[in-house]
């Protein structure tokens, strides 16, 4: 996997007759955060949006847009991501309305099937039996679902095309050995991870009224 520099440039010798993959991993969706650091997730996705320009430039426009939660392609993406993730749905857009085009990138049965069991075990299971059912359930379609993505990468990327995939940082999906992967995470991001744990701890800590 390439990782950009400060730059976000790349140089295009080694990427020739080589399908690439712009990926740009998706902090948590927290709305109470983004909305207390709007200037620093401003700069952020600004970065980002700087990064892939920079990338295009030197090894070409982006032809297929791949996002986490997306199930159908064309305008059924456009709706689900406005939706799940609307600070990168702004990027998505610039690119689909330019250059590319939204690719479906997860199958839905096996990405509801893990949602299912991801809120099994959310809600706290009294057996222990019941609980480690729902624990291999949930890890088997966590399996499958990557298995999927990457399946379906793989069909949709030509040789020598560019895709972009937004996708959460701790995932897990393994792309085919000839696709080059491009890394696109500006310093911000670890800001953002910061706040992130800032707001855990606040919402954790005693109230002055608890801790009298």
């Amino acid at each position: 996997m390439t990782t950009l520099g400060s730059t976000g440039k790349a140089r295009t010798e080694s990427f020739d007759n080589k399908r690439k993959l712009f990926l740009v991993p998706l902090p948590p969706v927290m709305p109470e955060v983004d909305g207390n650091n709007s200037d620093l997730f401003d700069r952020h996705w600004n970065s980002i949006q700087e990064q892939i320009e920079n990338l295009e430039k030197s090894l070409g426009l982006v032809r297929h847009v791949f996002h986490e939660m997306v199930y159908e392609g064309g305008d059924g993406g456009t709706a689900i991501v406005s939706q799940v993730s609307p600070r990168s749905a702004t990027i998505c857009k610039r690119i689909t309305d330019s250059s590319g085009v939204f690719v479906k990138t997860e199958d839905r049965d096996a990405l509801f099937e893990m949602h299912d069991w991801q809120r099994c075990i959310s809600i706290g299971l009294a057996s222990e039996k019941v609980s480690k059912l729902a624990y291999e359930g949930f890890q088997e379609s966590t399996n499958l679902r990557n298995e999927k993505i990457a399946e379906n990468i793989d069909k949709e990327l030509n040789v020598d095309e560019i895709g972009i995939l937004f996708i959460s940082e701790d995932h897990r999906v393994q792309f085919p050995s000839d696709i080059q992967v491009f890394y696109i995470a500006p310093p911000t991001q670890n800001e953002i991870k910061q706040a992130i744990e800032n707001y855990y701890k606040q919402q954790s800590a005693p109230t002055t009224e608890e801790s009298e």
